[in-house]
C-alpha cells in the first residue's frame, strides 16, 4: 500500500535521523526542552516592569509612603480603549519604565476591563477610586504625592517612555 505523506527526513545528510521529531521522542531531552520552556515562562515577569495592579492597590500607596516617591495611579481599560492599550504597551509594559534611577514614581494600574471577568472586590475598589478621582476618559493617570494628595494628571502621550516620563517629572517637579 503507498504512502499517502512523504517522510520526514534530513534531505542535506540522508544517514542523520529527522530532526525533530525524532529527538522530541527521547524522554530526557523532552523533559530538559519541558524545563527550559518553563524557565523562561517563569523568568518573564522579572525582566517585565515591577508594577503594583489592581488589588496590589494598598501595597503601592505603602510603598509609594515608605520610599517617598510619588504614586502614578493608571485608569485604563485595555480590552476596550486604543489609548488606554497604546499607553500600557508603549510606556508601562517596557523595560526602561522600571528603571528607578531615572523614572522615580510608583505605579499602580487600575484595570476596567469589559471582556474579562474580575472580582466584585476588585470591581468594587476600581469604580469607588474612579468615582473619587472623577475619572472621565480612558486612560487618566492621576499623580499622586507620597501622602495621597493630587498634584496632576496625565493621559496618552505618544513617544514612548521618555515622553510620558517626562510629562510625569514635569506635574512632580512643580508640585516640589
Amino acid at each position: 500500500m503507498p504512502r499517502k505523506y512523504a517522510e520526514a527526513r534530513n534531505i542535506v545528510f540522508p544517514e542523520m535521523p529527522a530532526p525533530i521529531g525524532s529527538l522530541l521522542r527521547r524522554p530526557l531531552l523532552r523533559g530538559f526542552l519541558i524545563f527550559c520552556l518553563g524557565a523562561v515562562v517563569s523568568i518573564q515577569p522579572a525582566l517585565s516592569c515591577d508594577v503594583s495592579d489592581d488589588t496590589d492597590l494598598p501595597r503601592a500607596v505603602a510603598l509609594a509612603k515608605s520610599t517617598k516617591r510619588p504614586l502614578l495611579l493608571a485608569f485604563i481599560g485595555t480590552d476596550w480603549s486604543i489609548s488606554s492599550l497604546k499607553l500600557d504597551r508603549e510606556v508601562f509594559d517596557q523595560a526602561a519604565f522600571a528603571d528607578n534611577s531615572k523614572y522615580n514614581f510608583v505605579l499602580c494600574k487600575l484595570h476596567f476591563y469589559q471582556t474579562r471577568e474580575r472580582s466584585p472586590e476588585t470591581i468594587r475598589q476600581n469604580e469607588e477610586f474612579a468615582t473619587k478621582y472623577k475619572v472621565q476618559e480612558f486612560p487618566t493617570v492621576v499623580v499622586l504625592t507620597p501622602d495621597g494628595r493630587e498634584i496632576g494628571r496625565l493621559g496618552y502621550i505618544p513617544g514612548g517612555v521618555k515622553a510620558f516620563a517626562a510629562a510625569a517629572n514635569a506635574i512632580i517637579d512643580k508640585a516640589r
